[in-house]
């Protein structure tokens, strides 16, 4: 098997364990006219979604005559869904790779919007003894979680969540139970569940279905003392919304490292919103975990082919 591979981390580690598989028929490329080069000859491509671009899908196109297989090193997929894959090539994506990563910076943006921290870094900066957060401080026990989307980052965060003393909600399309989920209700039935829940996390896959799910009539919905936050995709909160429920008190505070656009123009409104924390789109970074991670996605994947065996991460586009 010949494979080339493109991203902007976890290089070694991963090209390390395709050698170990398949030898020196790999090919690291860092730009699209390597990618070219590289391309005719190879049945395998190793790329980020961020990476693939319209000029990449117009390189498979024209180049990828003997591709079968692209494994994505990202768990979502926009990109390669909004510009194309040639007919008769399989995808697959990181799996639960991130799941981890993802699922602590999750938990680490709500447990800071509850604890108020953006108010105390502030008087930190100030160099004020401030105290006058700490009737609005909350924590996770004796509360409701509401887990938008319960694949592996939404059933990891649950299981974060569950020793510190929440009650976990999991709305999912289907709505079917889950053994990390107190409770599991069908989407279709949301506004049903933000007026019971304290926390709000959106771990959704990207979808067009989903674009501004979270907005003025949700914010309405939900409790004031409640916090969201989104490790998912920008667009499925209206930020615009969300600025305003903050300045208004509709609800307690936010986290999100995902915006809408992004990155965030220095003068949206949303820099300025009370109770938030943001963070530039970098939830899925661990350091040399993630690297292990991922070249143990790609080692089984890899393996599972040369056995014949069915693939796993399959991505449906």
């Amino acid at each position: 098997m010949r494979a080339v591979l493109r991203s902007l981390h976890a290089i070694a580690p991963i090209a390390a364990r395709l050698k170990e598989l398949i030898g020196d028929e790999v090919a690291v490329v860092d730009d699209d006219a390597a990618l070219a080069a590289a391309l005719p000859q190879a049945e395998l491509l190793l790329i980020t979604d961020n990476l693939y671009t319209e000029a990449t899908a117009r390189i498979l196109r024209e180049r990828g005559q003997k591709l079968q297989w692209v494994q994505l090193l990202s768990a979502g997929y926009d990109a390669v869904a909004r510009h194309g894959i040639p007919a008769g090539v399989t995808v697959t994506n990181a799996g639960d790779a991130y799941a981890p990563s993802v699922a602590t910076h999750a938990l680490a943006l709500l447990l800071g919007a509850q604890r108020r921290f953006p108010s105390f870094l502030r008087s930190q900066h100030r160099h004020q003894w401030n105290r006058s957060q700490a009737p609005h401080c909350a924590i996770p026990f004796g509360s409701t979680a509401a887990i938008i989307g319960f694949g592996h980052i939404g059933s990891e965060l649950a299981r974060m969540l569950k020793p510190l003393g929440a009650r976990i909600i999991a709305v999912t399309r289907h709505g079917r139970a889950h053994p990390d989920a107190d409770e599991a209700i069908a989407a279709t039935k949301l506004a049903a569940v933000l007026p019971r829940a304290d926390m709000v996390a959106i771990a959704l896959a990207a979808s067009p279905e989903t674009r501004h799910l979270i907005g003025t009539r949700e914010f309405g919905l939900m409790r004031r003392n409640a916090v969201l936050v989104n490790i998912a995709r920008g667009y499925i909160v209206d930020c615009i919304a969300l600025a305003e429920a903050l300045k208004a008190g509709t609800i307690a505070g936010a986290g999100l490292d995902v915006t809408d656009p992004e990155p965030l123009p220095e003068d949206h409104p949303l820099w300025d919103a009370p109770n938030l924390i943001i963070s530039p789109h970098m939830a899925g970074a661990s350091g040399p975990v993630m690297g292990q991670r991922l070249a143990k996605v790609v080692g089984d994947n890899v393996a599972r082919r040369l056995a014949g065996e069915p693939l796993a991460h399959l991505v449906a586009l």
